[in-house]
């Protein structure tokens, strides 16, 4: 049997738009800046241009992952599931109209279509507030969304007890502050991460870094270029500019 169709649409930061076997996924949702907090890259896409969503996932609830404003704007709040992380996320997103509401605990499967699943994947805590990445599969493709994780050591784990993803969205700008640890991986945790994984793919997101106000706080540590120019044989890395549509050959 031949592999599910699958491509996606890099909108900006760590927010994607999958489209698998029929069902469109939005990833990480973040379509409006703010005075302290820039893209710095072109927004791939608006909302208006969305299709209509099957899922929302989103992984901590910081404002460049978890973009309250666009959200208010989506029209299918009453029948859209979204998946997220903590409790307040939660509250937010019904406060705003949603309905279909689930805080996603590590390891739990959900399917929002019949030939859709959803699975809940640790990616470390912000403070004390839990992150999720996800693994997005329809028939035989598996799809890695790892919007703001940092260890490596996880997909080790979770590879371990899993079968191996076809693609892997990974940051890569080892966003970091002045002082502590990385936030997010960088280029080198990125293709480790994804060769853990065992991927064929590696995907960057959460690349681009703005000169804004909380860039004189966090600073980045690597970039796209640099996980595609360390990348070993048999891990492709594709770098997507926002707004380009790439299409999965199996």
């Amino acid at each position: 049997m031949s592999k599910p169709h699958f491509s996606l649409t890099r909108v900006a930061n760590a927010c994607v738009l999958l489209e698998l076997d029929g069902h469109s996924v939005l990833t990480d949702p973040w379509f409006t800046e703010r005075w302290y907090l820039r893209r710095g890259e072109p927004l791939g896409l608006s909302v208006a241009e969305l299709p209509r969503l099957t899922a929302i996932v989103a992984t901590s609830f910081a404002a460049n992952h978890w973009d309250l404003r666009a959200l208010k704007q989506y029209p299918h709040k009453m029948s859209i599931p979204v998946y997220v992380s903590t409790a307040r996320m939660a509250r937010q997103a019904r406060a705003l109209g949603y309905r279909r509401v689930e805080v996603l605990h590590w390891h739990e499967t959900r399917r929002p279509a019949a030939t859709l699943s959803v699975e809940a994947v640790p990616a470390g805590r912000t403070l004390r507030w839990r992150n999720n990445a996800y693994v997005i599969s329809s028939g035989n493709v598996r799809v890695f969304f790892g919007g703001e994780i940092q260890d490596v050591a996880l997909l080790q784990q979770y590879r371990a007890r899993r079968p191996a993803t076809d693609v892997a969205l990974l940051p890569t700008n080892g966003l970091r502050p002045l002082v502590g640890p990385p936030l997010v991986m960088g280029p080198r945790e990125a293709v480790a991460g994804a060769t853990a994984l065992g991927a064929h793919v590696l995907v960057p997101v959460h690349d681009a870094h703005a000169s804004d106000l909380l860039s004189l706080v966090f600073r980045r540590h690597g970039s796209a270029a640099e996980a595609a120019a360390m990348a070993p044989a048999g891990l492709d890395v594709v770098c997507l500019t926002p707004g380009r549509r790439w299409e999965y050959a199996s």
